[in-house]
């Protein structure tokens, strides 16, 4: 099954019609207790990212499913004038991005060094977030992209750190509701647009 998709932006349009959008779906999947409220923190915290992404921000939202979990997306052009690149690639990941606070801070940091299309977005990722899969993924049925940096890959690259720089990572990723509740997040290059997928695979098998 696959949702309307929705237009959502910064400045709030479509986010009241993307989680209308949820609930139907959540009532078509017969989801109930922890699951239901599962998927609406999913779509909490995707929506609510889209809110502080920088610049005029649009993107269209949507979620579908297949026998192994449902993915909520989040998908935008590349393609910008250079006004709105120079705000992003000014804000997005950089190693002087102080404003990058918790685990969906660093996904929409990460979001925005694609959307902008940065020649050093490989790198950036690497040596600032880690998560960086230049294999892609597979598995997941989000991507055929092989550009991908996703939460599962960065969690291994917080594993294998030293110090106290480990302890503060994995005690933001504790706190986070993301991390938590889903099973992956990526964010990749489809085409000329940007993808995050949030995925989570069902407990009892196909719905």
């Amino acid at each position: 099954m696959k949702t309307n998709e929705i237009y959502v932006s910064n400045n709030g349009y479509g986010l009241e019609e993307a989680f209308t959008e949820t609930e139907k779906y959540a009532d078509y999947r017969q989801l109930i207790g922890k699951e239901k409220i599962h998927l609406r923190l999913i779509a909490e915290e995707m929506l609510g990212m889209v809110e502080t992404i920088a610049g005029d921000f649009e993107a269209n939202f949507w979620i579908d499913d297949d026998d192994k979990a449902y993915y909520a997306h989040l998908n935008a052009a590349m393609l910008m004038d250079s006004k709105i690149r120079s705000t992003l690639i000014e804000t997005s990941t950089s190693g002087r991005n102080a404003a990058a606070k918790g685990i969906m801070g660093k996904i929409r940091d990460v979001f925005q060094a694609f959307m902008a299309g940065r020649n050093d977005t490989v790198t950036v990722l690497s040596e600032n977030y880690g998560g960086y899969s230049g294999d892609g993924l597979s598995g997941t049925g989000a991507f055929s992209s092989t550009n991908i940096w996703s939460l599962s890959c960065y969690k291994e690259t917080v594993q294998g750190r030293k110090s106290d720089d480990k302890i503060e990572k994995w005690d933001e990723l504790e706190k986070s509701i993301i991390a938590n509740i889903a099973d992956d997040v990526t964010v990749g290059i489809k085409g000329n647009n940007v993808e995050m997928v949030i995925t989570k695979k069902w407990k009892t098998g196909k719905k």
